[in-house]
């Protein structure tokens, strides 16, 4: 999808009913450049066409009720419009949205176009959200506000993750499954309704489904929270180093590369203690049969030097005796006569090819017990000594950290002592809200196991009955269909990190100043770490340059899933990147970096731009791309005096932002020659 056109009718500060916009479709030149200095209408370009396609706004858009231009509303007029014409998948389409102040709604009208014909489309909503999905469409119409927001809380990653893999639909039918499985267990209660025992493990089933379901969202919450406290403790963190207090500085490095180191240390020890389970479930049990495999092993050596074990002569030898009446000295060996019957006893005690086979495997097991617990041991005591030393490393770390606080708290500045009470509070509700996380996953655990055995004992207590087995068959089926859809939603975004990760950092290696690369935890925090691991006290700079390569991922996945064929997930789309102010808080390196690296990553581009914005490095990288470009100019009624004219420089021209002396108040679009 790419926008076309663009035309605004008496909306917001758009004064008139030509204020129009022609967008580049141009693949080589895909930018377009839209100047205003701020109040002008930057930000009511990009939510125009939000409001255009979805009725809605930016949460920084002010006064959303009063839409109609003011000096339009002062001549009478109550009504304001928005169209926007685009092209998808090779053909035409106009898009316009009319709000009417007289009875405070307004009204979409989507047509296909062709040969100048405008052909109605009814199911305008729908249409709309196979050409953008509401929820993709805000991570396509971005300020510069929004995207530093990214990081106001790490479930903002996961959540722009999940709606541009158009996890949506795919949620929605999960909650569905739920509510035609309750429907379904009701019907079967109330079939069953005769059956006490039946409908006491149904009713204690249907209520640990429910406190499950509470449990679970009290688990979200704490988790959320958790984020955001992890997020203020790195913002007091931040603030501490970049404190103008150098010994606090050198401190809370300090501090911050020994709680890394601790971090690490206790992953290591993590990863031990599991291998030391890990030996002892496999093979724990060796060590308790190694007597015995000893002794077995004696045994069958003695009985073997003996000639007991196996006995000394052959099944098939006795057989071949008593068939021929013939003994292998030449006798002969009559039928019932003392020598055939005595030959015959051998039987019972004559070597066979099973013998011999569970002989082999009894020597083989036995050896490989001793063996195998000899390995067992020496592996064991292995990770003991790595236990210990991890152990040790741990205390160490904790040590130091302690030393290292107490330091910094003795540094004598006001500023600074606010900052530590601060962070000893977020820290004593981090240990807090972490409690109450591993206790709701204790409970959660045993509400899981409970329902597990609830199920079993309901297929046993269910009543014979064609109509109760084919209930119970249905709500077996969606739970297995929620099962599935689960699973493929969590294999689905995790490998979608990775791959998320992969385009930011190739981003980051080519535009970045510095050796960072980006690490994604498993809550979704997308962090700045050196070469060394150790995490990044990111500046605003980098923060907003993280965010704009984070979606630019996003949109190129959005691309990439635009073909997609599945049918759990919603498809991508291609659609313009439209940005408001991704300048603002980037210095001139930086700037130049995203001024690279946004083209080539957007299949239409269009950026707002105040003066400053623009000026230096800016302009001059992004001039190759640019295939269209306006500026809003803002008109006033009053007189100039010393206001300024906002001038700016494009093209060896001179273009004035402010007009004084105009006949209206408000903006209007001025294209660039």
């Amino acid at each position: 999808m790419k926008i076309k056109r663009i035309k605004l009718a008496n909306f917001r500060q758009f004064y008139g009913n030509d204020n129009k916009i022609e967008f580049s479709t141009d693949r080589e030149k895909n930018v377009t450049l839209i100047h205003a200095e701020n109040g002008v209408g930057k930000t009511t370009i990009l939510n125009s066409i939000l409001w255009c396609f979805y009725d809605k706004f930016t949460a920084d858009f002010e006064k959303q009720e009063e839409l109609v231009n003011l000096d339009a509303t002062k001549e009478g007029i109550t009504t304001c419009d928005v169209e926007v014409e685009f092209f998808h998948e090779g053909n035409t389409y106009s898009a316009s949205r009319t709000f009417d102040s007289t009875i405070g709604t307004s009204k979409l009208s989507l047509f296909a176009v062709s040969a100048g014909s405008y052909e109605p489309i009814r199911s305008d909503k729908r249409f709309l959200n196979s050409v953008i999905p509401e929820d993709m469409a805000e991570y396509f119409l971005f300020h510069g506000e929004g995207i530093s927001q990214l990081q106001s809380n790490k479930g903002n990653f996961r959540k722009a993750i999940r709606d541009i893999l158009g996890f949506t639909l795919a949620e929605q039918a999960i909650e569905d499954f739920g509510q035609i499985k309750e429907k379904w267990n009701s019907k079967l209660t109330k079939v069953n309704n005769a059956n006490a025992k039946f409908v006491k493990i149904q009713d204690k089933l249907k209520e640990n489904t429910s406190t499950l379901t509470t449990k679970k969202s009290q688990q979200k919450d704490i988790l959320d929270r958790l984020s955001e406290l992890e997020l203020e403790r790195q913002r007091i963190d931040d603030e501490i180093i970049s404190c103008k207090v150098a010994d606090a500085t050198e401190l809370k490095n300090r501090i911050k590369s020994a709680e890394n180191s601790l971090y690490s240390h206790k992953e290591n020890l993590k990863r031990e203690q599991v291998r030391r389970q890990k030996l002892i479930s496999e093979y724990g049990w060796r060590v308790f049969g190694l007597d015995i495999s000893e002794k077995s092993l004696n045994f069958i050596d003695t009985t073997t030097l003996t000639g007991k074990v196996p006995a000394p002569y052959d099944e098939t030898l006795v057989k071949d005796i008593v068939s021929s009446a013939r003994c292998i000295c030449g006798r002969d060996v009559c039928p019932d006569s003392p020598e055939h019957n005595a030959i015959l006893s051998l039987l019972d005690h004559a070597n066979t090819a099973e013998i011999k086979q569970n002989i082999m495997k009894a020597r083989s097991f036995a050896e490989t017990i001793g063996n195998k617990s000899r390995d067992f041991i020496d592996n064991f005591l292995e990770v003991g000594r790595s236990v210990k030393s991890f152990n040790n490393l741990i205390a160490s770390s904790k040590e130091g950290i302690t030393q290292l606080n107490i330091e910094l708290d003795e540094i004598d500045d006001s500023k600074l002592k606010v900052l530590r009470s601060q962070e000893r509070n977020v820290k004593d509700e981090i240990t807090r809200f972490s409690a109450s996380q591993r206790l709701i996953n204790k409970e959660i655990a045993e509400l899981q196991s409970s329902i597990a055995s609830l199920k079993k004992e309901v297929e046993k207590q269910l009543p014979n009955g064609a109509e109760s087995y084919s209930l119970h068959k249905c709500i077996k089926f969606v739970e297995q269909l929620t099962d599935l859809s689960e699973r493929n939603l969590r294999e689905t975004e995790k490998d979608s990190k990775s791959l998320i990760a992969k385009d930011v950092n190739e981003i980051l290696s080519t535009f970045s100043r510095k050796d960072y690369s980006v690490r994604v935890s498993d809550t979704f925090n997308f962090e700045l770490v050196r070469e060394d691991g150790n995490i990044v006290a990111k500046s605003k700079g980098e923060k907003l340059l993280l965010n704009l390569a984070f979606v630019s991922a996003l949109i190129n996945m959005a691309e990439q899933r635009s073909k997609a064929d599945g049918k759990f997930l919603q498809p991508g789309t291609v659609a313009p990147f439209i940005i408001d102010a991704p300048f603002g808080e980037l210095d001139e390196t930086y700037r130049e970096a995203t001024a690279k690296f946004l083209p080539e990553n957007s299949e239409q581009l269009v950026l707002l731009l105040s003066s400053s914005h623009w000026r230096g490095t800016v302009g001059k990288t992004i001039e190759d791309k640019v295939g269209s470009e306006y500026i809003l100019v803002s008109h006033k009624k009053s007189h100039r005096n010393d206001k300024p004219l906002d001038e700016i420089h494009i093209n060896n021209n001179v273009y004035n932002q402010s007009e004084y002396n105009s006949t209206f108040n408000g903006s209007t679009i001025v294209k660039v020659k």
